[in-house]
């Protein structure tokens, strides 16, 4: 019993003991590794708003649907075909309507405390978790609540896994963020991304299991045993 008590304990991601308000959590991983699964199994995510790419694209897709000028480029193109979803990124990342949409829920002024937020997101762009965390933090979040969770997948995996369900995104886009999604991790953790005020605590969710990687508030050992044991997983 005390094994499996033990083995719950160190598998089960509740940032700052399960705080109902103030806490953010950066999901970090390219498409198809996994993240949806993370959440299910291995998240406390009760308290959190999850801001989905998805979501915004079915808002996007009504949007079109009802023929809204700004998006009658997007009428009648499927966002769960590759093609087509290649198109939704592209006009998500063209009009920033996700970081729109986020901004709001930190901004609302009849809200009395700051809202856990989740963003499940690939975070593969270049200054993408710089941006956004530097924004949560004008609205009010502290570093040492801004957590990590990366899951990490083998891309030869990611691309089988995108093939074989029912919304499948072009090889390509498989490839590119999962290998942009490991290199922000690294960078994060390394403290070559300094610009990006994130100290919360950092996890790694791989083969069905968690792996703590540092506490928030305190600086990633390079040289002792977790760091070696992650880069020993994922590379450098």
């Amino acid at each position: 019993m005390k094994s499996f008590l033990k083995y719950l304990q160190e598998s089960f991601i509740s940032p700052n003991n399960g705080a109902r308000y103030g806490q953010v959590i950066f999901l970090v991983g390219g498409a198809a590794s996994g993240k949806s699964t993370a959440i299910r199994k291995f998240i406390d995510s009760g308290s959190y708003k999850i801001l989905n790419p998805d979501d915004v694209k079915e808002l996007v897709k009504k949007a079109a649907e009802k023929g809204h000028t700004a998006f009658s480029d997007l009428a009648g193109v499927n966002p769960y075909e590759p093609e087509g979803a290649a198109k939704f990124h592209q006009k998500l990342r063209d009009t920033k309507i996700s970081s729109r949409y986020s901004r709001r829920l930190t901004s609302d002024p009849h809200r009395s405390e700051l809202p856990n937020l989740l963003f499940d997101r690939t975070f593969s762009f270049a200054g993408e978790i710089e941006k956004i965390s530097s924004s949560l933090r004008r609205a009010g979040y502290d570093p040492n609540n801004i957590h990590i969770v990366y899951v990490f997948t083998d891309v030869e995996v990611a691309v089988q896994q995108n093939r074989d369900r029912e919304r499948k995104l072009k090889d390509e886009i498989i490839v590119s963020t999962n290998k942009g999604a490991k290199q922000n991790f690294i960078d994060l953790l390394f403290q070559r991304m300094r610009a990006a005020p994130v100290n919360g605590d950092y996890f790694m969710v791989t083969n069905n299991k968690v792996i703590k990687i540092k506490e928030a508030g305190k600086r990633l050992d390079r040289e002792g045993e977790i760091a070696r044991k992650v880069v020993s997983i994922i590379g450098n």
